[in-house]
Order: structure tokens, then sequence, then C-alpha cells
């Protein structure tokens, strides 16, 4: 099951993530509350509800709609930011307007990702190579989104390896355990599920460090990723008992390890 991996890079000053392997499903299911609207930050008049006349953006409104987008498989390249109402749109000024544009365009806020006239809590871009970028104005909203990410690959790593057995239940990760791995991911993380391993009931999934971290977004693929990485430890997954475990072998100079335990 090459290819089965959750790669995070964090950036908790700008509230923002990219990551491979989290997907638009386990957005919906991680954040606290649907948005009612969203714009279309690459205007894709195909799958928006609406187009808002004063800033010419496509948009999807009601929580329903919403939801179907982000779930659509077929939608390949979602770019997004949510706002409050209809009037908020049609109150920005030709500079706010050209932000989004900027923000569409090159996939970096000119300035703050949150406005304060749009009230977004989100901004979601597929980018490269199959990287998603996320902006959380409250940065929590990840860690359950992280959560759910987790939690589904191991299932499908669980379902995988077995034909015609119940699917596995598997239990929250633990808050302390999810701080943990967002902290770590400040260099850039990999949770390697194509390389988990089963012994005695217990998954062992390893963790990997990018060790190039002037060089990140920059992978093509899983392989070039662990070409510039640094093995860490793993993360572990008792059946038995229905308890994750965090296990950091590796001293490595760019964290403080004392800081997060």
């Amino acid at each position: 099951m090459r290819g089965n991996f959750i790669y995070i890079n964090s950036n908790l000053v700008r509230n923002m993530v990219i990551s491979h392997g989290i997907n638009s499903a386990d957005f919906v299911n991680g954040i606290d509350e649907m948005p009612d609207n969203i714009l279309l930050l690459n205007d894709d008049r195909e799958n928006a509800n609406s187009i808002n006349s004063h800033t010419r953006f496509s948009t999807i409104t009601g929580k329903s709609a919403v939801r179907s987008f982000f779930l659509n498989k077929q939608i390949t390249n979602k770019k997004i930011i949510d706002f409050k109402s209809a009037d908020d749109l049609d109150s920005m000024l030709d500079s706010e307007i050209a932000s989004l544009l900027y923000l569409g365009h090159m996939e970096v806020p000119m300035l703050y990702p949150f406005s304060s006239k749009l009230q977004n809590r989100y901004i979601y871009m597929d980018i490269r190579h199959n990287l998603v970028k996320t902006f959380y104005r409250k940065f929590s909203d990840f860690n359950h989104v992280l959560d759910v990410s987790l939690k589904r690959h191991l299932r499908y790593t669980h379902n995988g390896k077995r034909v015609f057995i119940r699917p596995l239940v598997v239990k929250d990760v633990p808050n302390d355990i999810i701080l943990k791995l967002v902290k770590l991911s400040n260099d850039g993380i990999l949770v390697a599920f194509d390389l988990a391993s089963e012994k005695n009931r217990i998954y062992h999934i390893p963790l990997f460090l990018e060790d190039r971290s002037e060089y990140q977004y920059t992978w093509n693929d899983v392989n070039s990723f662990y070409d510039s990485a640094i093995k860490i430890g793993s993360l572990d997954y008792d059946i038995n008992h229905s308890t994750w475990k965090l296990n950091i072998t590796v001293q490595f100079e760019s964290i403080d390890l004392n800081y997060l335990f």
C-alpha cells in the first residue's frame, strides 16, 4: 500500500499547514462546523451554485452544498476561503478583492490569511504534487482534522492486510500525542503507514523527520521524501488495549525534546 502516509509541515506563527495524505473528507469530518459559504479562489464556475456580482467570484452557499463540494472526489483543484455572508463580499474594497486574486494565484496571502470583513475561519487550497495548504484561524481545529486522518489511515492499513474481517474500530489519538506531532511537524514529518508493521497485535508506524528543511515542499513523491529524511521513532497502536503511544528514539538538534515531553 505504497503511498499510504501522512506528511505534515506546519507553521504555527502563520496558522498554516502543508500536508499530504490529509484529504478533504478528513477536513470536513475534523472541523468543528461546516462553513455556510465559501468563495472559490480559482473561480470554479462549473462547481459553484452562485456568483457574487460585486467581486465576480464564484461561490457556494449553504452548508449542505459546501459539504458536497468538499466530499466530491471528482473535484481535484479545490481552492476556497469561507465567508460569513454575501453582504461581507458586497462591501469589499478593490484592494481587498485584489488580495483574494493574489491568494488564488500565488497560493499565499498578501498579508494576513484571516479577514475581519469576511470573518473567515479557513483557507483550503490544493497545490502542487498533491499537497494541500490550509490555514486555521483557530489552529486547534487542525488537531481534530489530524486525529481523523490518522485513524482513517490506520483502518486502511489494517483492513488491507486482511480479507473478510470486521473493520478496526480505532480510538481517538490522545491530545498530548497530537500536540507533540504538530510541534515536530514544524520541521516536516511523515507518518509512514505504508511501512507499518504489526507484532503482538501492536502496529508500529515509522515516523520520519525531514532532514533538509531548506528544500521543504520540493519533493515530488514519497520516495524523494525518504531520501531526505531521518527516522526518529514510531507512532504505535495497541489493538488489544485500544491505546496510542508515541516513541521518539533519536535525538536531534532542531527540536528540544524536553519541550515536547
